[in-house]
């Protein structure tokens, strides 16, 4: 990693003002697929567990989060998307900060900040990550949650004034939390989501991977359950509504459902592409060499 170049680089992010701008989905349409070989190294660290990702603002340039067991650390990569889907690694951004275990990345849309997520062992945490690339606690979890199930997804409102952080799962039953926190005042306001009820997940492993935010009223939502080996997996992608009042974030519509796929199991993170009318997908090969790295392009329509 040259400092330089990433410094350089962070300036250039906030010259261009990164901006999410409010989306509207329909349908989904695969547009492409790249993978990463099982121990591919780029400098030394394997690209691999991969639970995060987000585009950094910057000439196609995208953020990875894995879960660090060293030296915690970001992928810096370049995703096209013009003719089919290629991915290619750059460069390393090291996090002051003892092992990560990172679930979720994202950018404020307006302040250009990047957040990270920590699902932890006893309490899950949100992470700002300033320019040192050191990292202050924003928001920890209260209260017991089930093992490998805290915050696993996050994303802000358009305008960058909320924060959303999913539960990935919740202690029994299918109802599951998802938080918004206003970043002004701090106040903040936990909503209920139905994960869906699955024939043959005994275990109840049906949860939250992600979450995006497509408009002031609509969230993105990635539900992923293994359910063993004859079954294989479910992967289903959501548009969900936010209500005025109450607290039920509803169904919509679903936009699509990956589970006829063989090739496609943990998927982990997504983000908008580059031009905001592709969403890319991230699968986390747990290190396990029967698992793989993917990257999935879906077009907008």
């Amino acid at each position: 990693m040259k400092n330089l170049f990433l410094v350089g680089l962070w300036a250039l992010v906030g010259l261009n003002g990164f901006k999410l701008s409010a989306q509207t989905i329909d349908t989904l349409v695969f547009c492409g697929i790249d993978s990463v070989k099982y121990q591919t190294e780029f400098e030394g660290f394997k690209i691999e567990e991969l639970s995060g990702i987000e585009y950094w603002g910057y000439a196609n340039k995208y953020l990875l989060l894995p879960q660090s067991r060293t030296k915690t650390h970001l992928f810096v990569c370049s995703v096209y998307v013009d003719k089919g889907l290629k991915v290619s690694f750059d460069s390393l951004i090291f996090l002051n900060t003892p092992p990560l275990e990172g679930e979720s990345i994202r950018i404020n849309p307006t302040t250009q900040t990047i957040y990270v997520t920590e699902e932890g062992n006893e309490t899950s945490t949100v992470y700002e990550v300033d320019e040192k690339h050191n990292l202050k606690a924003m928001f920890t979890s209260k209260g017991p949650f089930r093992h490998n199930s805290g915050f696993e997804g996050l994303c802000f409102s358009p305008d960058g004034q909320k924060m959303y952080v999913s539960l990935e799962r919740p202690l029994q039953g299918n109802i599951t939390t998802i938080t918004s926190i206003d970043l002004s005042s701090g106040n903040k306001k936990n909503y209920t989501y139905p994960l869906d009820k699955l024939e043959g997940d005994k275990r109840s492993d049906n949860g939250i991977s992600e979450i995006l935010s497509l408009n002031d009223s609509t969230l993105l939502v990635v539900e992923r359950a293994f359910l063993g080996p004859k079954l294989g997996n479910s992967i289903r992608v959501y548009r969900s509504h936010i209500p005025d009042s109450g607290t039920e974030i509803t169904k919509e519509k679903l936009l699509t459902d990956f589970s006829a796929s063989p090739l496609l199991d943990n998927i982990e993170g997504a983000c908008f592409s580059a031009t905001g009318n592709e969403l890319i997908f991230v699968s986390d090969n747990n290190g396990n060499a029967h698992q793989r790295t993917l990257f999935i392009c879906m077009k907008i329509e």
